[in-house]
């Protein structure tokens, strides 16, 4: 993904200008909110130009880690940020994590829609390896693409909710946040 993409975000305009719009963040702090809880450390998968990471740091006080797949997106982070985001792909990046036992309270993520459907479950079993809990804002579904060719996984919040029981994950009151399992 390239200069034009992050221009031209879901065919709409400049991704800085609505990012929001695509991210689920305002529905993960929320969620948290209502939860009375705030994560200590944040895991961001597909961290694009950086803003959700900015957010991060401004409401919660924790600067997250992450990926990123694209290099113009990547070049694009505030350096005080980039140092915490390896530029690589998710479905390497973490199994990486898992092997080095890395552990956050938060993988955030609207990324996984970018993913080809086999990926899914190994993705998502890890994640539930490092992580305690997981927010997943997918802005497309089977039935409405945000004009977005890269958004290939257009599928329904229940093909989603499946994928992320199967993987051990528990549902909670948001329809966006998922428990991992305890060990």
């Amino acid at each position: 993904m390239d200069r034009a993409y992050f221009e031209r975000y879901c065919q709409r305009g400049p991704y800085a200008e609505i990012w929001r719009d695509h991210s689920g963040i305002e529905n993960c702090l929320e969620s948290f909110r209502r939860m009375r809880l705030r994560p200590s450390s944040v895991l961001v998968l597909g961290t694009a130009t950086g803003e959700v990471l900015a957010e991060f740091e401004r409401i919660c006080h924790v600067r997250p880690y992450g990926c990123e797949l694209s290099p113009w997106a990547h070049a694009r982070i505030p350096a005080r940020l980039r140092r915490r985001v390896r530029r690589a792909d998710l479905r390497r990046y973490v199994p990486a994590l898992v092997r080095a036992q890395q552990r956050f309270e938060l993988v955030f993520s609207n990324s996984l829609v970018y993913l080809e459907e086999r990926d899914v479950a190994p993705v998502l079993r890890d994640c539930a390896r490092i992580g305690d809990w997981f927010h997943f804002w997918s802005s497309t579904s089977d039935d409405y693409e945000a004009g977005d060719r890269y958004r290939t996984l257009l599928r329904s919040r229940a093909w989603w909710r499946k994928k992320f029981v199967q993987a051990g994950f528990a549902p909670t009151r948001s329809r966006y946040l998922w428990r991992a399992p305890r060990e």
